[in-house]
């Protein structure tokens, strides 16, 4: 094997957590040797991926790992993809750049499981702060920063205004759900009506490994990673360096996983750290018997509709004749105003949650004791799918379309091969508990209310377009009609967390358990969902890291 020389750390993964951790401890102390390893390319002067503001134009590229789940049983045994970016600055490379941190509950939650009070919203909030420079930092006084690495633009503020953008806020308000102050879905309160923000700058995506600049960090791409190397003596277990799929290794005096929800639960185990029965079988020596590792998976799943509209020639959508939409700032994110985000009604949540559970919860329960946001929507003004159905990209249709925050369903990751260019083995288990059977439910009905029932819905939509096998939806859809068609269409909006989470594999400071030398950061430390596109926090999530690694040392 060939050895190479000490660097003082190596992060694995060139993600969000791997890019903002190595840039801060390069900011820190330029003297550091920092190592970053991604499997992926450096896509950074690649001109594709900046100006793409539909994520189906990047999933299945060669910036996807491509992954799939097994068969879900809840989804009628459907595999469900699963992207994952695969180049130097990860997700940010395929994601819809949705900007939104989340709400203080989610946080104020992580805190008490972790029982550690730096984890709340209050103490968070700082760190997202570091990451911001808010199109207005003025706004929700307090809340934004002002000169972080990353623009963030509203709809408005990059000069978009849709022509159903006061119709829509219009259904909204009938339909029950209140604008919030200030339209802002980032000041610590997410549920209500916010408008659409977007880390983009100049109308352009913004990857991670760029936005934080890695000069004078070594970093190696298209270099996989076979083990993080481990010594034992003395009882003590150690991390010591990586080792490359072509036997080259390198020594470090601490190693950073951030190779995200999927492959750092794998690296690890490649690395004997996890449940010891399964890496015996796999020939893995188990240096570290930790079983939590790979455990613990949540992710947001998707659900779209597509609703005909009664007079296509008025210009309402995307594809249409209108020449608004040819106007430059019209590509410079989703063609949406809103984002609204949701709880649902109590005594149904209960029923819910007692029939998982077995007993009445109390009002202590974390899904009762604050509202929660379980549930978000949005009317994009403009359709065109190459999935069932098939809807032409016409300005004849628009789509809602509603992602579950807040899962109960819990599934994990694991290996079936000590190949570490075998994918992991992803069951999230979609779908197999009551309470998030009824909140998605609920948010499909709230969603059909939207287009059928209020006075805006009636005066623009002629019906749902469905699926072939399926008539289209009423307001009167049973819960078995709803089931049938989230079973057939839903879809993770590939926001994975929790596989690592901290509590059980990795403590407040981020190091795993049972091994000196070796943290994780990424999403996969989240111990609980975050109700939001989890960007945003996971940006927060690495700005925190970093401040506790440098103050550890």
């Amino acid at each position: 094997m060939l050895w190479a020389k000490m660097f003082d750390y190596i992060v694995v993964g060139g993600g969000i957590g791997g890019s903002v951790v190595s840039h801060r401890l390069h900011q820190s102390d330029p003297s550091l040797k920092i190592l970053l390893v991604e499997a992926g390319p450096d896509v950074s002067g690649n001109t594709q991926i900046p100006y793409s503001n539909y994520t189906p134009y990047l999933v299945g590229s060669q910036w996807d790992w491509g992954y799939y789940t097994e068969p879900q049983a809840a989804l009628n045994g459907r595999r469900i993809n699963n992207p994952a970016g695969k180049c130097l600055g990860g997700g940010t490379a395929l994601n819809s750049c949705g900007w939104m941190r989340g709400d203080s509950s989610d946080f104020d939650l992580w805190a008490d499981l972790v029982d550690d009070d730096q984890y709340n919203y209050e103490n968070m909030l700082p760190y997202f702060k570091r990451t911001e420079e808010y199109y207005n930092p003025d706004l929700s006084p307090g809340q934004h920063g002002a000169d972080g690495p990353l623009f963030v633009a509203s709809t408005t503020s990059a000069g978009r205004q849709f022509p159903l953008r006061d119709q829509v806020a219009e259904a909204w308000d009938e339909n029950g759900v209140d604008a919030l102050p200030d339209l802002d879905g980032n000041a610590g309160h997410n549920q209500g009506r916010a408008e659409l923000t977007e880390d983009r700058r100049d109308g352009l995506r913004q990857l991670a490994s760029s936005a934080y600049d890695l000069g004078g960090v070594t970093v190696l791409t298209e270099t996989l990673v076979k083990r993080i190397t481990l010594s034992k003596a003395k009882g003590t277990v150690r991390a010591t360096g990586i080792e490359l799929v072509n036997g080259t290794r390198y020594h470090g005096k601490e190693i950073i996983a951030s190779a995200g929800s999927y492959r750092t639960p794998q690296l690890l185990m490649l690395s004997g750290i996890g449940p010891e029965e399964t890496l015996s079988e796999l020939g893995i020596d188990p240096i570290v018997n930790a079983p939590e590792v790979g455990q613990n998976l949540h992710d947001h799943l998707e659900f779209q509709m597509f609703w005909k509209l009664k007079d296509p020639s008025a210009g309402y959508a995307v594809g249409s004749d209108n020449p608004l939409f040819s106007q430059p700032e019209f590509g410079t994110g989703m063609p949406l105003d809103w984002v609204v985000t949701t709880t649902v009604p109590q005594a149904g949540l209960i029923s819910a949650i007692q029939a998982d559970e077995g007993q009445k919860p109390a009002h202590s329960h974390p899904l009762l004791r604050k509202a929660r946001s379980f549930l978000e929507h949005f009317v994009i003004y403009a359709a065109g799918s190459a999935a069932d159905p098939v809807v032409p990209a016409d300005g004849s249709h628009i789509m809602t379309t509603m992602v579950h925050f807040l899962p109960t369903s819990k599934g994990y990751v694991t290996i079936n091969s000590a190949d570490p260019s075998k994918p992991p083995v992803i069951d999230p288990q979609y779908y197999t508990t009551q309470v998030d059977q009824y909140a998605i439910r609920q948010g499909i009905r709230d969603a059909t209310n939207l287009m059928l029932g209020t006075a805006v819905g009636k005066s623009l939509i002629a019906q749902e377009t469905a699926p072939d096998d399926f008539d289209p939806i009423t307001l009167n859809a049973t819960d078995a009609y709803i089931d049938a068609r989230y079973k057939h269409n839903a879809f993770s909006t590939y926001h994975p967390m929790g596989s690592c989470s901290m509590g059980k594999v990795v403590d407040t400071d981020f190091r795993v358990y049972g091994v000196k030398g070796l943290r994780v950061v990424d999403a996969s430390v989240f111990p609980n969902p975050i109700t939001a596109h989890i960007q945003a926090a996971t940006y927060g999530m690495a700005e925190k890291a970093a401040a506790v690694i440098l103050g550890s040392n």
